[in-house]
């Protein structure tokens, strides 16, 4: 030991206080696994410096004396043996694993630790760890121990970075495994090999955990220097995790396009700087983030009450001016919302969820004000995300329902046709409306999914049942605007009847008005491909929106299904009934077939007919039923 080159030890010691001094000076990050790391790079320097003080006292043993040397070098072998244990307890909380709460790692934690502490102890009485003869270091029975502990101490790493390996969102899993290794690898050479590579293998690892794990560069926002979006969802996360209490502020300033447009993007982000620094040195005992472009996000570690007092408080400084580099006045005004966790929101997602219902909400009817989560109904904001869940999993399990309703042929006296419709069950929600879960699909993009598993459905129903030869002509499917909008809508479309040999003029696709209105050049492209593949269109719920002839003029439709409200208004109302009649009249002047939605009686039917509607549907021949069921009223009509 006496002859070891301590120029490792020296480089190990030089980068460990390097990370020291950049860890001081850097933002702390507040998550456990940063004052973790903290302490594994202390363990490190003090066992770097303790080597390299046994190392010069072997050196110098006559003028140290032998007993002074052996306290160093049992305190440096404490030190080192420590380490395992450190870097583990720093990846369970990477993990976010808390041992203080699994009663058999806090138990193998305690146990480990009182060993190393027991061993050293009585190893200056029994020289059972460890001896010092002739210049060499040699490892006795209980040494071997302590190798052993450190041993399940990083199989125990490795364990927890492959099962959790989910959990580890902006770190990687490479760096994390490769320090195991080489932690491994170092310890076997200064043991087995007497060379002094561990210090400076664990300074190295230090560096690489620093710079891929707390490198506070990867989770600061540039503009604002506070905490980006990600990484709040990393510090939400293990909030949860801890079962921990906490309050949330949401701060959105309110017309910053304006400023950005107004004073230039330069000021804005000035001003985005300065709101950023006000909110960080509220206080209180408090985290701030950059959560969207013009918003901020404060999150209350303690004293959830006080919530309201500071949500206060900020409002109030945006009641005075903000300033430019160049001393303008700013005036700007920020809706606020307060959220407590988790009695309000019980999981990250379900927060996002509150937080962005809530400032909508605030945006459009509380402008400028404070609005708490606990005023909104957030049971609509867990129904809607409990009827997503259903629709995901009615998907993928391929469980949505097609119902068909028979469409009557007045002239023909038999159903010439049905519309096809979408039901949902669900073990928890039962059945759940249409007029529930299609906003909601049509909002998160699910509709494009579902709309493609219902025309499969409706296809296989053709080709299966042989409806070409029965009196339906056409099966009817309602199509969204989201689906519309696609650039390759006609190619799938075509795709799938061409997969179930069905003909284009056996499908009829229903849109409502609202379906051509965004996206005008793809929706038309769409509409026209179509038409000439052979595929008929009807305007679906005509006179419940703005509908006019010139609309009805330029889209190519063949069938015009009126409102069933507008039906059942014009047996209550005769100026009503009288509009109907000509409408009627007016569309069969356009040579357009006219279906009658929600004829519910005998009387309703035959003044529809006289009118002259040529198609009806409604309770008064069937309601929507199973495809089976379908087929039976066919066969009994």
């Amino acid at each position: 030991m006496a002859d070891w080159n301590l120029a490792f030890d020296y480089a190990a010691g030089f980068f460990l206080l390097l990370i020291l001094l950049w860890y001081v000076n850097d933002k702390k990050i507040p998550l456990r696994s940063h004052r973790a790391f903290l302490v594994l790079v202390v363990n490190a320097y003090v066992s770097t410096v303790l080597e390299v003080a046994a190392t010069l006292m072997a050196r110098n043993m006559e003028a140290v004396g032998y007993n002074g040397f052996f306290v160093v070098m049992t305190l440096q072998n404490l030190a080192m043996n420590v380490l395992p244990i450190t870097f583990t307890f720093y990846i369970l909380q990477l993990a976010h694993i808390d041992i203080f709460r699994n009663q058999k790692l806090h138990n193998f934690f305690k146990y480990s630790i009182w060993a190393h502490v027991i061993i050293c102890a009585l190893n200056f009485k029994f020289h059972w760890f460890f001896v010092f003869e002739d210049g060499l270091f040699q490892v006795k029975p209980a040494g071997f121990l302590e190798y052993v502990i450190d041993g399940l101490m990083l199989t125990l790493c490795a364990q927890v970075l492959v099962k959790s390996k989910r959990r580890f969102l902006y770190i990687k899993m490479i760096p994390l495994l490769f320090t195991i290794v080489c932690t491994i690898g170092a310890a076997v050479l200064q043991l087995r090999f007497y060379i002094p590579a561990l210090n400076l293998m664990q300074a190295t690892i230090c560096m690489t955990l620093y710079y891929y794990q707390q490198n506070t560069g990867m989770v600061t926002d540039v503009v604002t220097k506070q905490f980006n979006r990600r990484f709040m969802g990393e510090y939400l996360r293990s909030k949860y995790l801890e079962h921990r209490e906490f309050a949330v502020i949401v701060i959105a300033m309110d017309d910053f396009k304006f400023v950005n447009k107004t004073y230039g993007v330069e000021t804005g982000d000035n001003l985005l700087y300065q709101v950023g620094n006000y909110l960080e040195k509220l206080d209180v005992y408090q985290t701030v983030f950059r959560f969207g472009s013009d918003q901020f996000c404060i999150v209350l570690n303690k004293k959830v009450k006080n919530m309201g007092e500071v949500a206060e408080m900020i409002q109030e400084r945006f009641h005075h001016p903000w300033y430019s580099e160049t001393q303008t006045a700013i005036m700007m005004s920020a809706s606020i919302c307060c959220i407590e966790c988790p009695r309000e929101a019980e999981d990250y997602g379900e927060l996002i969820e509150v937080m962005d219902y809530s400032m909508t909400l605030a945006k459009k009817t509380r402008r400028g004000r404070i609005t708490k989560a606990s005023e909104i109904e957030l049971d609509k904001i867990r129904q809607e995300k409990a009827i997503e869940k259903a629709i995901k999993e009615a998907i993928d399990k391929d469980e949505l329902q097609v119902y068909y309703q028979p469409i009557f042929s007045v002239s023909k006296g038999v159903y010439n046709s049905a519309e096809a419709l979408v039901r949902l069950h669900n073990d928890e929600l039962g059945w759940i409306s249409p007029e529930d879960f299609i906003p909601i699909a049509e909002k998160n993009g699910l509709i494009l999914e579902m709309g493609e598993m219902i025309l499969e459905k409706v296809c296989r129903f053709i080709r299966d049942f042989k409806l070409s030869e029965t009196t339906v002509e056409y099966i009817e499917v309602n199509i969204s605007p989201v689906q519309l909008i696609q650039l390759n809508f006609a190619d799938r479309v075509k795709h799938i009847l061409e997969k179930y040999g069905v003909k284009p003029e056996q499908i009829n696709i229903e849109i409502t008005e609202t379906a051509t209105m965004n996206s005008v050049a793809t929706v038309n492209s769409n509409i026209n491909e179509l038409v000439d593949y052979g595929i008929s269109f009807s305007l679906d719920d005509y006179g419940s929106g703005n509908a006019n002839i010139d609309y009805i003029n330029k889209m190519p439709f063949k069938i015009i299904k009126i409102d069933k409200f507008i039906i059942w208004d014009s047996f209550k109302n005769s100026k009503a009934g009288i509009t109907l009649e000509y409408t009627i009249g007016m569309l069969n002047a356009l040579e357009l077939y006219i279906v009658a939605e929600g004829v519910e009686n005998e009387e309703m039917k035959q003044r529809l007919a006289d009118f002259g509607c040529h198609y009806m549907q409604g309770w008064y021949y069937s309601k929507a039923v199973p495809a089976n069921e379908f087929m039976q009223l066919l066969g009994a009509q």
